[in-house]
């Protein structure tokens, strides 16, 4: 027998006794004009609000686990989210997002997955079995998480395990050449140590002063996991990175022509307008969706670029109630200390308008009255990925050289001549806002053309900011 689309409609509640009457009215709407449910939708709704009310909570409150439970295939997830779109709006679809990303993940390991292609072994280094005693002990700190100095250190992804193990055995390697050299370096962290790795990498191996400060840095990873620091060794390594990135900066021919390309066509101010519009694009976006996340992870490193001067590589790491900490009154407050030089920041409380796209960011779509909640929930998570993880080493530049032809180190120079051009006598607060240690390091952020028109765009920027 037949059944007509409004005998449907008017059976819904019946067979969906747990969907809220105002979704099953939307629902029955459709019906009633003639458009028919998508297969399953039913099915999953009802499953969805029967397990929220097993599990006492309000459609606001709603879990990960929730849909993880209900997602019990790819297409049940889809069709799941795509009725709540349709028929329940106000639910969250953020917590959604980690269930997404694993059958994504599952569907790409599954269809997408490329053969295994036989390679030789491209190993430079020593392997570890050929590392010092001390070294090769530490080496299963890399994948897990580890308090040796009592900050938290995060698990290494697998890439960048292998990136930091790559760059140990360099070191190990350099030790042995230094003593083909006749010189003998003992194992611990030393000044020594590092000055014979730059000058093995320099002289040896031809790498370029990027490389070797990338080589340094992954260094630094892995002996303030191993705990071999002492407060010595790790200035004598901070120094030679930051010393290594600054020339390579510097030594960059494009560097200058790329300033002026950007003060042709922009303005600080134009980072700002980017990150707000992308945080109003985000809105616009279902919350459980990538798309959605990387916009809100643009507009708060853009903001956070602009407002702290931050180094990318730093901004990257950043953690909340950490670096990032938000105090009752709803401001966030800058507390890090750079990775170059170790030295804490003095900037203090954020701009209300990139506190409110950190919190927009944190809440995804959920309700504004939940962000006390989800900031404790969030404690020790990257600020970026709202987790563990950290995104890609090119996420920030690739996005910057897209929109702005520059990378972040540019944009440091940027900030420090904004603060030149307005400021000439506050080159102290230069040195604070980029955690230097001396006055002297400015200079190589000094870029040559006026900024005047720039700083009123930025202080117009400012003030919208702050009005809200």
């Amino acid at each position: 027998m037949t059944v007509s689309l409004d005998e449907r409609a008017a059976s819904l509640a019946g067979r969906a006794p747990h969907i809220p009457a105002d979704v099953i009215a939307r629902m029955q709407a459709q019906l009633r004009a003639g458009i028919c449910l998508e297969r399953g939708m039913l099915a999953a709704l009802e499953d969805f609000y029967n397990r929220l009310a097993h599990a006492e909570l309000p459609p606001d409150l709603v879990t990960e686990e929730i849909y993880a439970a209900v997602a019990t295939s790819r297409s049940r997830l889809r069709t799941l989210l795509k009725g709540l779109r349709a028929y329940a709006p106000a639910v969250p679809l953020s917590p959604a997002a980690p269930v997404t990303q694993r059958w994504d993940a599952w569907l790409n390991a599954r269809y997408n997955a490329k053969p295994v292609q036989p390679s030789g072994s491209r190993r430079v280094g020593l392997a570890p079995d050929d590392w010092p005693e001390a070294w090769a002990a530490a080496l299963p700190n890399l994948d897990r998480t580890v308090r040796p100095y009592g900050n938290r250190l995060p698990r290494l992804a697998a890439k960048t395990q292998a990136t930091v193990i790559s760059a140990v055995g360099l070191l190990a390697k350099s030790r042995n050449w230094a003593a083909t050299q006749g010189v003998e370096i003992a194992p611990t962290p030393s000044e020594d140590l590092f000055e014979a790795f730059f000058r093995f990498l320099i002289t040896q191996r031809g790498v370029s002063f990027g490389t070797a400060a990338d080589y340094c840095e992954r260094l630094s990873m892995f002996f303030m996991r191993a705990g071999l620091f002492d407060e010595a060794s790790l200035t004598a390594l901070t120094d030679l990175k930051g010393a290594l990135s600054e020339e390579a900066t510097d030594s960059d021919p494009g560097k200058w022509a790329k300033l002026r390309g950007f003060r042709k066509n922009f303005s600080l101010s134009d980072l700002l307008h980017a990150a707000m519009a992308a945080g109003q694009a985000a809105e616009k976006l279902p919350g459980h969706t990538t798309a959605a996340l990387r916009l809100r992870q643009k507009a708060v490193s853009y903001a956070l670029l602009v407002n702290t001067g931050d180094r990318q590589g730093d901004l990257r790491h950043f953690e909340i109630g950490a670096d990032l900490i938000r105090d009752e009154q709803g401001d966030w407050h800058h507390a890090i200390r750079t990775s170059k030089t170790g030295r804490r920041k003095e900037i203090d409380v954020l701009w209300p308008g990139t506190s409110k796209l950190i919190d927009a960011h944190v809440l995804g779509d959920r309700p504004a009255w939940m962000i006390g909640r989800r900031v404790r929930a969030l404690q020790g998570a990257n600020v970026l990925t709202l987790a563990d993880d950290v995104v890609n080493k090119g996420f920030i530049n690739r996005r910057l050289k897209e929109e702005f032809k520059i990378h972040g180190h540019l944009v440091r120079t940027l900030v420090t001549d904004l603060l030149r051009r307005e400021r000439p006598d506050a080159q102290w607060a230069a040195q604070h806002m980029l955690g230097h240690e001396d006055r002297y390091m400015q200079e190589t952020y000094r870029s040559d053309f006026i900024e005047s028109g720039a700083i009123r765009a930025m202080d117009r920027c400012i003030a919208k900011l702050e009005e809200g």
